[in-house]
């Protein structure tokens, strides 16, 4: 996985002034640079290919940038819910890097998972959407805004696992047809991927011939 990313000039430029910063420990690196030469000496190898059984379909194969915890934890947080969002750039080249793990060799359409209307106002951002436009600039693939909330959920974190299974019940819809599509489908975090095997699921009712997944970084079992 490389640990550069390609920055336009005007972003070149801006870094005279903002300085790029280590994803971990915020020192300052080299533009382009993710991780300063400590920082990357530490990472940790990047986590199995996980399958998400999807109802009367073949398990989603799900791939993801790294463990969540640690600094990496730390890190998506910080763009998750501390307005961080110019950290959608590295995430998302470091997640288009990791997908290449993925079986379906080549997508047609990147899908985010949705916030709801409720949590999109009062974060101000979808980050989920924000990584797939990431990913699907540095894979050059299309981003479809195919999926919608339609149901409110409780924060799936604050749930037990046997609650988290069935909160995201119908909670999502396909407004798109994906007839014979590959899609990647993008989220941040994967737990127990109730979320992931709701959101597939309707992809495939919706045409999609497979349906793999993506995240930033994946709760592994202890």
């Amino acid at each position: 996985m490389s640990q550069r990313y390609p920055l336009s000039w005007p972003r070149r430029l801006a870094c005279l002034f903002f300085p790029e910063r280590c994803l971990f420990c915020g020192r300052v690196v080299h533009p382009g640079v993710l991780f300063c030469a400590l920082c990357e000496e530490d990472l940790p190898p990047p986590p199995p290919l996980r399958r998400i059984g999807v109802p009367g379909r073949v398990p989603a194969p799900t791939a993801a940038v790294m463990p969540y915890r640690g600094r990496w934890r730390r890190c998506v947080l910080r763009y998750k819910f501390q307005g961080c969002r110019s950290l959608a750039r590295q995430l998302g080249w470091l997640m288009a890097q990791a997908s290449a793990v993925l079986p379906a060799g080549g997508f047609d359409a990147v899908v985010y998972v949705p916030l709801g209307k409720k949590r999109l106002r009062e974060r101000e951002y979808d980050q989920s959407q924000l990584l797939a436009r990431n990913i699907g600039r540095f894979l050059g693939i299309p981003v479809l805004d195919a999926l919608e909330k339609v149901k409110s959920t409780k924060t799936q974190h604050e749930l037990s696992r046997t609650e988290r299974l069935h909160n995201l019940d119908k909670a999502f819809r396909c407004k798109a047809r994906l007839e014979g599509k590959r899609v990647l489908l993008v989220d941040d975090i994967v737990t127990t991927g109730a979320t992931l095997r709701e959101c597939a699921g309707e992809l495939y009712q919706a045409g999609a011939a497979e349906v793999c997944c993506l995240c930033a970084g994946v709760t592994l079992p202890t």
